[in-house]
């Protein structure tokens, strides 16, 4: 067998065995795989440490700078959207994939407090609707508890309100439940069987009724009680005090996505731009972008700014999280590694090798003497050709799949089957 046909032969197999050996490494020891919500701790014996979401249902807090998983939850749910570290130490999630809201105590790794959206002992969507004038299409969603997208409410949100800091007395839970277009707050200190025992105490939006929110993520209660929050398919961001008034509105075309919105110490605001894979920070007042953090997004969810000047996004199908120096913009840490489309990047990149090889060897053995007149030759041109294309389109290889999954695609993958939990 002649010495170049096993060369091509080493270089197609080059690729598959990577891949074999490679992403099952990556899976197995990454520490994040898809992210969605990171944030940093602020106090307690996990201060300075990330709070993490992985897309694959775990919860973890991780030492940024070690790697280190400090911790990680061990319930077998399918699918977690967010979590909250609560003053007593305890974890608060968003169990989206089993439409619930669970409190797991860290020590003992155990679920010590829930609130179930299909329990009707707990929360009776029809009587609750009732109670609050909605319409028949407004029932009809909240009673269809198996819709043919394969999530019933789609929790993607959880935060806790202490009630000493919010005037209350007693804590609350304010919760976003995607696929009713609905906010709730949820009292929280009562015990079972006491008086308010998982009370919807407050709430925002009606199922169906795009005006007030479309498919809402991330709401943070500040300060003044107002709820700020991303009304993610009417492309806008909004302020609404407790009486439901709309307060403030960032509207723009150019949104795609919004899901995540912090108000920043200066009182300008930091939003997730997901579908333009952006982070941008506008002056609240003036509503002009004056930060726009770009390199290395594929999707993100969530963004946090750290007590260290830094901005940490949850790269959810970059499947890191990406750190930026607030004040350069500049990327300082890349936390994780893209395993999904790692197949694709290694097996373009073994093209592109056997390419560039090719190309030397045809190049050197021409008759030409003339370099100009080398590169003139098809065999020689074509291959560049290609060995260029192959290089720009790995360049922009993030952009062009974020594209494929922001037309459409993302709607079409939540009909695919869920496993029971």
């Amino acid at each position: 067998m002649k010495k170049r046909t096993i060369i091509k032969i080493i270089i197609a197999i080059l690729p598959i065995i990577l891949n074999f050996i490679l992403i099952p490494v990556q899976f197995n020891f990454s520490p994040i795989i898809g992210p969605t919500d990171v944030d940093e701790i602020r106090y307690g014996k996990f201060k300075g440490d990330y709070l993490i979401s992985d897309g694959v249902g775990v919860v973890k807090i991780m030492d940024p700078y070690t790697r280190q998983i400090l911790w990680k939850n061990n319930c077998p749910h399918f699918f977690f959207h967010d979590a909250d570290l609560l003053p007593n130490g305890d974890v608060l999630i968003a169990d989206t994939g089993g439409d619930k809201i669970i409190e797991i105590n860290i020590t003992t790794n155990k679920v010590v407090w829930e609130w179930d959206a299909k329990n009707n002992s707990q929360v009776n969507w029809t009587d609750f609707g009732l109670k609050n004038g909605w319409d028949h299409n407004a029932l009809s969603i909240v009673q269809n508890k198996n819709p043919p997208n394969g999530y019933y409410t789609h929790l993607n949100a959880v935060e806790f309100i202490n009630g000493s800091q919010s005037g209350k007395k007693y804590d609350t839970v304010l919760v976003s439940i995607r696929n009713f277009d609905l906010l709730i707050e949820i009292n929280h200190s009562a015990k079972i069987g006491e008086p308010g025992y998982l009370n919807i105490t407050w709430h925002y939006g009606i199922p169906g009724n795009h005006s007030l929110l479309f498919h809402q993520h991330s709401p943070k209660r500040l300060s003044n009680g107002h709820t700020l929050v991303c009304d993610s398919e009417n492309n806008r961001v909004i302020e609404i005090d407790k009486n439901g008034k709309l307060i403030w509105e960032y509207r723009d075309k150019k949104l795609r996505w919004v899901r995540d919105c912090d108000l920043l110490p200066n009182g300008n605001l930091l939003i997730t731009d997901s579908n333009n894979n952006r982070i941008i920070e506008i002056n609240k007042t003036t509503k002009e972008i004056v930060k726009c953090f770009t390199f290395g997004l594929f999707t993100p969810f969530d963004a946090d700014l750290t007590s260290d000047g830094k901005i940490i996004v949850g790269n959810t199908f970059g499947d890191d999280i990406i750190v930026y120096d607030y004040s350069s913009g500049l990327v300082v840490d890349i936390i994780g590694f893209n395993y999904l489309f790692a197949p694709i990047f290694f097996t373009i990149l073994a093209v592109i090798i056997y390419q560039i090889g090719n190309l030397i060897y045809v190049f050197k053995n021409l008759n030409e003497k003339s370099i100009i007149k080398r590169f003139r030759k098809r065999e020689v041109y074509s291959k560049l050709v290609i060995i260029i294309t192959l290089t720009i389109f790995i360049y922009f290889f993030y952009y062009f799949m974020a594209y494929i999954w922001n037309y459409g695609i993302w709607h079409f993958t939540e009909s695919f089957p869920r496993p029971s939990i």
